[in-house]
């Protein structure tokens, strides 16, 4: 096989190469930089080996020009795409987290009206407190390690709640996180340990229910 072949063939191999293991890491804009850094590599050392067969100078400017806009090209494409990638990907994280946001005031709000009706009428006669109607309204819903299940199951696969009292002010609050949506602030340390995810808080006093997202 003559040089140029095996200059051609591997050059194409390498670059490849460089593409195919950090995208099997999962990687695959680094991948992908990190082939185009080997194609500029490769067409450099290419034109350095071919500029001795130049038969005049005019050929060796044209194919440097011609491998000068290529890079460039390339480069201005690889920019706009993973612009465009994180423009894209920052949109779905806001429709995720709209969407989480939505389920959760619906479901969560209309289980604590649902308590703060129940407790207005059971105040018209007896002095109760916000805490025990909802103990009493939720039931087994209330587990020991704090979670809260809600009525609909399929919600408990994204979402994550909790229940907490304060019998000082008398409130009962549920809280909510998706494990999966990252949110404004990377640093929020959320109720469960974890950082920078999405949550909310939906509180029952005696005045009322208020719905409110934390991250």
């Amino acid at each position: 096989m003559k040089r140029e072949y095996k200059i051609l063939f591997g050059g194409a191999f390498s670059t490849g190469l460089l593409y195919v293991i950090p995208s099997l890491m999962g990687y695959i804009w680094a991948g992908l930089f990190l082939s185009l850094f080997g194609s500029v590599i490769y067409l450099i050392v290419l034109f350095k080996y071919g500029k001795k067969n130049y038969k005049n100078t005019d050929s060796g400017k044209v194919t440097l020009t011609f491998f000068s806009l290529l890079i460039i090209n390339s480069l201005a494409i690889f920019t706009f795409d993973y612009y465009r990638a994180s423009i894209q990907r920052e949109l779905l994280r806001e429709i995720r987290i709209t969407i989480d946001s939505s389920i959760t005031e619906t479901e969560i709000r209309s289980d604590l009206l649902g308590v703060y009706r129940e407790y207005l009428l059971l105040n018209q006669k007896d002095n109760v407190s916000v805490i025990d109607v909802a103990a009493d309204f939720f039931g087994e819903r209330l587990k020991d390690d704090q979670k809260f299940q809600v009525k609909t199951a399929e919600l408990e696969k994204e979402l994550n709640f909790v229940y907490y009292t304060d019998p000082g002010s008398d409130s009962f609050a549920i809280y909510s996180t998706a494990p999966h949506s990252q949110s404004w602030d990377d640093d929020f340390e959320n109720w469960d340990g974890s950082v920078g995810l999405f949550q909310t808080k939906t509180t029952l006093t005696k005045e009322g229910v208020t719905h409110e997202r934390q991250n």
